[in-house]
């Protein structure tokens, strides 16, 4: 995949790829992003560093998710009901905003990483969410789907997203569980 300049849509979350983020799209900008992607052509999700979702031009993060519309419906209310699915980490410069407040990224695809094959004692769990219909061929997947469920601040799931090394992706998950023996019991 070259690098190429796709619509931005700011957002305080971060979407890690494989995983599925629900949105409502009310925002006349946004509307228009679907217009220009529709179900067939790639935007990129990335969280706000300074800003807000809504009304303003909102400060990014240079890592975020490129991700392709799964689901558009029509709400009663007027709004458009999504489910955007991240499919790779791209790395954003050249930003521009139009008129309307939409913005625009070159969008350059990361690395691929080196295969880290999931350790034996999360083989079972690797197994379960692929039955659920979740890929996780790796121990970075494999981290990225975990780190969907867990209540994790902003500040972690963007180093979870920059984090190019499987296995220390893996490892920052399993830290966290460590230190939050009492999220279990929830």
């Amino acid at each position: 995949m070259p690098e190429q300049e796709l619509p931005i849509f700011p957002l305080h979350t971060v979407l890690f790829p494989g995983g599925e983020l629900p949105l409502r799209i009310f925002e006349l900008r946004y509307r228009r992003l679907v217009d220009i992607c529709g179900k067939d052509s790639p935007f990129v999700v990335v969280r706000i560093r300074e800003g807000r979702e809504v009304g303003e031009t909102a400060f990014t993060y240079e890592v975020g998710t490129r991700v392709f519309f799964e689901q558009l419906v029509s709400q009663r209310d007027g709004t458009l009901g999504a489910i955007a699915i991240g499919e790779r980490r791209v790395r954003l410069s050249h930003w521009r905003v139009e008129g309307d407040g939409l913005m625009f990224a070159r969008a350059a695809p990361m690395s691929s990483e080196e295969y880290v094959p999931v350790p034996e004692d999360l083989r079972l769990l690797a197994e379960a969410l692929e039955e659920q219909g979740h890929a996780v061929p790796d121990a970075g997947m494999l981290a990225w789907r975990i780190a969907d469920g867990l209540p994790l601040d902003g500040d972690t799931r963007q180093a979870l997203l920059e984090e190019d090394d499987g296995a220390a992706r893996l490892e920052c998950v399993r830290n966290w569980l460590l230190r939050h023996p009492g999220w279990f019991k929830a």
